[in-house]
This record gives C-alpha cells, sequence and structure tokens, in this order.
C-alpha cells in the first residue's frame, strides 16, 4: 500500500470551540492523498469524542489518546506513526491554507527539499490579520556553509539589526521530509522541560541537511487567543529563557559555530527577555507585584555577565537602552519606560 503524501500531526488539548475550523482547512485540502492524526492530549474538553467523530467519517484521520505530557510530546506521538512521504505539523486552533500541501508537495518533489519553510499571518477573534511574514523571492540553502548561516538567522539576527529574527522557527511553517526525521531519530523535546522546544527540532534538523528550501507564500494562519495570554505573564519566565539560553550555547559550541553563535544565542537572549519584561509590565498585575519582579530580575547576575563580553550599546537604540537600564540596576526608570507603551511596538 502506498504511502500518503503528506501526515500532517495535530496536537489537541481544550481546543474544542476551534477544532471544527482547524479540520476543515485540513479534511479540505485540495491535496487529498493525506493522513490526519489527531493526538488527544488528555484533554478534558469534549476534544476526545471529536477527534473519534472525525476518524470515523473519514478514513484519512488517525487518533491518539494519551494522557497529558504537553505540545512537544504529543507531537512525538504523531511522528511515531506517521507514514507520509513528509510531515508538517499543525497547532489545533490554527488553520492553514485549502492549496497548501498541495503546493508544497510539488515544491519539495521538484527541489528534492529535505524541507520547505514558508509564511505565516497572526489572526484573532474580530478577524483581524496582521503580521504577514515573507520574504520577497524564494530561497535555496544547498551548501553547508548557507545552511550554517540559515541556523544563525533562525536563532536571531544580528545584533546590528533592528528585528530580532526575520525567519520563522515554528514547526508549523515547514513540511519536512519524513525520512530525515526517522533516520536522525529527531524529536521534541517538552517544553516544559525547555521552552523554545520549536526552534531546537529546527535546528537539529537543518544540522543534518543538505537542501533547504523557503518560499515567500503565507499558508499558515496563527490565532491570537486571549485565553491562553495569561501563560505570557509568568515570573519565571526569563529564567526559563536562560536555562535554554545554555543549552543552546552548548549546541553551538559543539557544532563549531563559534563566537558568532555566542552573538546570535545572545541577541535571542536578550529579546524574548525583553519581550517577557514588556508583557509582564503590561499585564494587569498591580504596580507593586510588576515593580518587585523587575527588581528582581534586575539583580540577577547573569545581566552583568553577558554586558561583559556582549556589544549591547550596538544594539538598536532602543533595545541598547533597555539593558543599559537593566544591568545597571536602574529598575524603576525601566518600569515608566516600558510602561509607556501599549502594543507591540516597544
Amino acid at each position: 500500500m502506498a504511502h500518503p503524501k503528506v501526515s500532517i500531526i495535530v496536537p489537541v488539548y481544550k481546543v474544542e470551540k476551534y477544532l471544527s475550523q482547524c479540520m476543515d482547512s485540513l479534511l479540505n485540502q485540495t491535496l487529498k492523498d493525506i493522513e490526519i492524526i489527531l493526538v488527544d492530549d488528555g484533554s478534558p474538553d469534549n476534544c476526545p469524542s471529536m477527534c473519534d467523530e472525525y476518524a470515523k467519517q473519514d478514513h484519512r484521520v488517525k487518533v491518539i489518546h494519551k494522557k497529558n505530557e504537553g505540545l512537544g510530546y504529543a507531537r512525538n506521538s504523531g511522528l511515531d506513526i506517521a507514514t507520509g512521504d513528509f510531515i508538517a505539523f499543525v497547532d489545533s486552533d490554527d488553520y492553514i491554507e485549502l492549496n497548501a500541501y498541495q503546493k508544497l508537495y510539488v515544491s519539495a518533489i521538484n527541489t528534492k527539499a529535505d524541507v520547505i519553510y514558508f509564511c505565516f499571518q497572526h489572526f484573532n477573534e474580530q478577524g483581524k490579520v496582521w503580521g504577514k511574514t515573507s520574504s520577497s523571492k524564494e530561497e535555496q540553502y544547498h551548501t553547508k556553509d548557507s545552511i550554517r548561516e540559515l541556523i544563525l538567522n533562525m536563532i536571531a539576527n544580528r545584533y546590528t539589526k533592528k528585528s530580532g529574527r526575520d525567519i520563522t522557527c515554528s514547526a508549523c511553517c515547514a513540511l519536512y521530509r519524513t525520512n530525515m526525521i526517522k533516520v536522525n531519530n529527531l524529536k521534541f523535546i517538552s517544553e516544559r522541560e525547555l521552552c523554545l522546544e520549536e526552534l531546537l527540532f529546527n535546528l537539529n534538523f537543518l544540522l543534518h541537511s543538505s537542501n533547504v528550501i523557503a518560499v515567500p507564500d503565507v499558508y499558515y494562519n496563527y490565532r491570537i487567543n486571549p485565553s491562553s495570554l495569561t501563560q505570557t505573564v509568568r515570573p519565571d519566565r526569563i529564567d526559563k529563557y536562560f536555562h535554554f539560553y545554555k543549552y543552546l550555547l552548548e549546541m553551538l559550541n559543539k557544532n563549531n559555530f563559534g563566537m558568532e553563535g555566542y552573538l546570535r544565542a545572545t541577541r535571542l537572549f536578550i529579546d524574548y527577555s525583553r519581550d517577557a519584561i514588556r508583557k509582564y509590565i503590561q499585564s494587569s498585575l498591580s504596580m507593586s507585584e510588576k515593580k518587585k519582579w523587575l527588581k528582581e530580575v534586575g539583580n540577577q547576575n547573569y545581566w552583568k555577565e553577558i554586558a561583559s563580553s556582549f556589544p549591547y550599546k550596538k544594539l538598536p537604540l532602543q533595545h541598547a537602552l533597555h539593558y543599559f537600564l537593566l544591568h545597571k540596576g536602574y529598575s524603576n526608570l525601566l518600569y515608566y519606560i516600558v510602561a509607556m507603551y501599549k502594543s507591540k511596538k516597544y
């Protein structure tokens, strides 16, 4: 029996409100030769029965019911049974364009790509669409040096650039050749153990790749879900980023990325920490709670350690000022500067 062309792995947890939109976009793909693997990650709502119903209605749908272990392990469970020539990931509260996998599959076959990366845009409950990410042309990476440069750019831009990253690190914005994953035994680390697990998966995949394509087309629609915003306001967020940062440095050193690897990883940590601070300060917590938290953050030794070896003064002005105030301990002034901004423009 022939393999399906694409296996689409969809972790499912507490998304009964959104699952039908996601599934409509998958079941109606113009590429019909697919399998859809729904991984019920111990969802406490009606999602388990919804998954089973989809499997009854369409033979292309497979369902895994498992105990709750998080997104990374849910994806791994899907990888274990995937039989498609290529693998894609979709989060169950998002949706993908109907022609996505048809076009991506044809492109992957024609170019013999190990992976094709594509672009995404955000949308919210009111139907607003923004943040469309796209490049002006298709990019090909088929030399060791070009792929290593792609790896660095996926981690973070050079510290002088205003934007922190121009290339997505989301596993949902890629079509992966299954054999590459199976032969190299690539798996997701649990996000409960290490954050930014999708970036790590992509970096590990790229380290084994020899032919990578990035297309400018926007195929993926990423929902900004109000019910998940509280997850972004956590007092331990920066500590988790620092733990990831140290892990990433070890990985880059092991693969001989040298000083450039250090600079990109450090830029990533600074950018993610800056965003975490913005979200925390602009949250609904009391001013006293936020000021106390920011002071504790500023007292961490790693800011001074990084400042001694990373050229933070060459960051874009606003970024450099943020870091200067943070590592010098001017937490009150930093608080008022960040609090003035009401959007992601900060």
